[in-house]
C-alpha cells in the first residue's frame, strides 16, 4: 500500500516536472526601418513584412524605428480571445528598470501576433515585457547604442591603455 502510493507520488512529480520543462514561450521578431526624411503619408503607407526572430544579443541605434512582433506559442486562442488585451510594458536600465513605455494592445487573431514600434529610444539597456492580466507572459532584453558604436579608439580606452597599474589595465 504504501509503494504504491510512493509510486503515485513520485509519478505526479515526475509528470509535473516534465510539464514545466517544456513549457513554451513565444517568439520575438525585430524590424527596423529608419524615418527620417520620410513625410507623415510614408510613414502610414509603410508596412513591415518580413522581421528577423531573435532573443539574444539584439542591438538597435537610436536612430532605429524598432518594429516588433511578438508570436504566441502554440494556438494562443485556446487560452485567449480576440477581445483579450494585453499590455506590452517597455522598461529602461536606470538603478533598476524603470518602465518608460506602457501600450495596450490587441491580438491579430488572422496571424496570432502582437506588433507595433518604437521610436527614438536612448542610449540604455532595455527590457520589452509583455503581460496578460498582470501576469508576464514573455520577455526580451536589448540594447540602443550610440550611432558610432563602440570603438578601441575612444577615449577610455586609451586612458585605459596608459594606466600604469597592470590590474586595473587589464581589469577592464
Amino acid at each position: 500500500m504504501k509503494s504504491s502510493i510512493l509510486r503515485y507520488i513520485s509519478l505526479l512529480f515526475l509528470l509535473f516536472f516534465i510539464s514545466s520543462c517544456f513549457e513554451e514561450s513565444g517568439e520575438f521578431g525585430f524590424a527596423v526601418t529608419q524615418d527620417d526624411g520620410k513625410t507623415d503619408l510614408e510613414l502610414d503607407l509603410e508596412k513591415v513584412n518580413e522581421y528577423k526572430m531573435m532573443k539574444e544579443k539584439i542591438i538597435f541605434s537610436p536612430k532605429d524605428t524598432i518594429h516588433y512582433v511578438f508570436k504566441f506559442p502554440l494556438n494562443p486562442l485556446a487560452t485567449y480571445s480576440s477581445k483579450d488585451e494585453f499590455s506590452v510594458s517597455l522598461e529602461k536600465e536606470s538603478l533598476g528598470f524603470v518602465e518608460i513605455d506602457l501600450k495596450k494592445k490587441f491580438m491579430n487573431t488572422d496571424s496570432n501576433v502582437l506588433q507595433d514600434k518604437f521610436k527614438n529610444l536612448d542610449i540604455g539597456h532595455y527590457v520589452m515585457k509583455i503581460s496578460f492580466e498582470g501576469e508576464i507572459i514573455d520577455s526580451v532584453y536589448f540594447d540602443v547604442v550610440p550611432v558610432e558604436g563602440y570603438s578601441l579608439n575612444s577615449a577610455e580606452f586609451n586612458s585605459i591603455e596608459n594606466e600604469k597599474d597592470e590590474l586595473i589595465r587589464y581589469s577592464r
